[in-house]
């Protein structure tokens, strides 16, 4: 309780500083960052925690995009349609992540695949309600009960308190005993079942917790973009934000985000001089990859094991020194 206490006092004192240094530009970017950092937690749980890796997790991001965009026209009240959002998305995940998990590895990422793009082909052909290939915006306005959102720095505060409550709930899960049986379980699943835990609940109780936070995220992703389209549930998009995961570091809770801010940066900023900018993102993929630290966050810890490692050996030198000189006289 005390690491997430440090951590999330934190986060809050980055969220609190960071309007101070940044543009309008770079506000809206951070914006940004906050939820697609939901969005990769989401996925980063399942895959290093849980050992599934899924190629259809952008479904439950445009399933909670498109609740916000098509109920919104009907209802108001944001925290209602945040719920409606959450739970439409988790029950998804529930019900197909019973059939889900019966597999494992290779088939796991083909059917979540299969899945993402049965979402993609559905968003697109029901025109009437979702705008089919052109997409639809969004007349919802975001009101937390103290007047209409609209301002970039009003969207970034509520987008950065809605990171810091997404991390927490996630930091409880993982320092909990479920979370610690279903890493268990990722590690050595024939063990776990045979100690007597029943790995498919577990498992089905992350994937669950991972699909109702992407689909909080596509929520917020349609109030701050104001538009919606059936892209944000492509395989391409799931495959983005893997990427997201695996550049941050897959096992850690906080290397996702660190994964989706490079990402971000990457696209906007090297984008407005190539349109190659996917390349450069690739060879990064690569290197890590091959060179074999895992992802950013991973190559932080390196190198300050390195770091301390040196302090220890050089402050440990002279008393050896001296344990020498006592032994010889």
């Amino acid at each position: 309780m005390k690491k997430i206490f440090i951590y999330t006092v934190l986060l809050i004192l980055l969220v609190l500083a960071m309007p101070l240094v940044l543009s309008d530009f770079g506000i809206n970017l951070a914006t940004e960052i906050y939820i697609m950092s939901i969005f990769a937690m989401s996925l980063g749980l399942i895959m290093g925690y849980a050992g599934m890796v899924s190629l259809g997790h952008a479904g439950f991001f445009g399933i909670g995009a498109y609740t916000v965009a098509v109920i919104g026209q009907y209802v108001s009240n944001s925290y209602l349609l945040l719920l409606i959002s959450v739970v439409i998305s988790g029950l998804t995940a529930l019900i197909t992540g019973v059939v889900f998990i019966r597999t494992s590895k290779f088939y796991f990422l083909m059917i979540t695949l299969a899945f993402g793009q049965l979402l993609y082909v559905l968003f697109w052909q029901l025109k009437p309600w979702t705008g089919g290939a052109d997409g639809m915006s969004v007349s919802a306005i975001l009101n937390l009960g103290f007047g209409e959102i609209l301002s970039p720095n009003a969207f970034y505060y509520v987008m950065g308190v809605a990171f810091i409550i997404a991390y927490i709930l996630l930091r409880l899960f993982v320092e909990s005993p479920a979370g610690k049986i279903t890493k268990g379980i990722m590690e050595n699943e024939a063990r776990m079942s045979a100690l007597g835990y029943n790995v498919r609940v577990y498992k089905l109780l992350a994937y669950t917790l991972s699909g109702a936070l992407a689909g909080f995220a596509g929520s917020l992703y349609s109030y701050f973009n104001v538009f919606v389209s059936p892209d944000l549930s492509s395989w391409t998009f799931s495959g983005q934000v893997m990427v997201m995961v695996i550049i941050g570091g897959v096992g850690t809770l906080f290397g996702p985000a660190i994964g989706a801010s490079v990402f971000i940066c990457l696209q906007n900023f090297i984008s407005t001089y190539t349109e190659r900018w996917p390349m450069i993102m690739g060879a990064i993929l690569v290197i890590l990859v091959l060179i074999g630290k895992g992802g950013i966050i991973h190559w932080l810890r390196y190198f300050k094991d390195i770091i301390f490692l040196r302090k220890q050996t050089d402050e440990g030198a002279p008393q050896n020194q001296v344990k020498k000189e006592e032994v010889v006289n």
